[in-house]
């Protein structure tokens, strides 16, 4: 590849919301997380169901009752309100965060891959990175499973780009992976 591939978008909350999101679905950290959350919610609905269930046949029904639909009660939280409190959590971050709403400019070639903005810039070798994953919204450039840098497919200046820069993290990467 002669020319460097140019890419520049702005980190918006959009975005981190978009790439936490992927991330999300597609780490193993965020699969187990997600997992763990859905298992622990749906435990304490079908505990509290079977507690309002055999209140009825019990004498201290109240009881019975009230610690049922408690239960029932703390697995909607948990299925609705972590996915919420997560949101929260990763915008009220990015609030704080000093690359808040700054334009980030990406340059991608055989070597690696550099990024400046206002406040910081980095260079990363090739081998830095151990994953590469392509969804339909961008490349999700992983150097753990925790740190991932972003590439929204809307970012590359020319479209045909994206399928460039596919073709150079497949050749130099070992963990490559398309979920378009």
């Amino acid at each position: 590849m002669d020319t460097p591939i140019k890419v520049s978008y702005r980190w918006s909350a959009d975005e981190v919301l978009l790439l936490t999101r992927l991330h999300m679905r597609y780490s193993a950290q965020g699969r187990k997380l997600t997992s763990s959350f859905r298992s622990g919610g749906i435990l304490f609905l079908f505990i509290g169901v079977l507690l309002l269930c055999g209140a009825a046949l019990t004498h201290q029904k109240l009881r019975a009752l009230v610690f049922g639909l408690g239960l029932v009660l703390l697995g909607l939280a948990i299925l609705v309100g972590m996915p919420r409190l997560l949101q929260k959590s990763v915008l009220k971050s990015y609030a704080k965060g000093p690359d808040k709403d700054l334009v980030i400019a990406y340059e991608l070639s055989e070597e690696g891959i550099s990024s400046k903005t206002d406040v910081a810039s980095s260079n990363f070798l090739w081998r830095t990175f151990q994953r590469v994953l392509r969804t339909d919204d961008g490349f999700l450039l992983y150097r753990t499973d925790t740190q991932v840098q972003w590439l929204p497919t809307h970012s590359f200046q020319v479209p045909a780009d994206a399928d460039r820069f596919a073709d150079l993290a497949k050749s130099k990467v070992t963990d490559y992976e398309d979920k378009r």
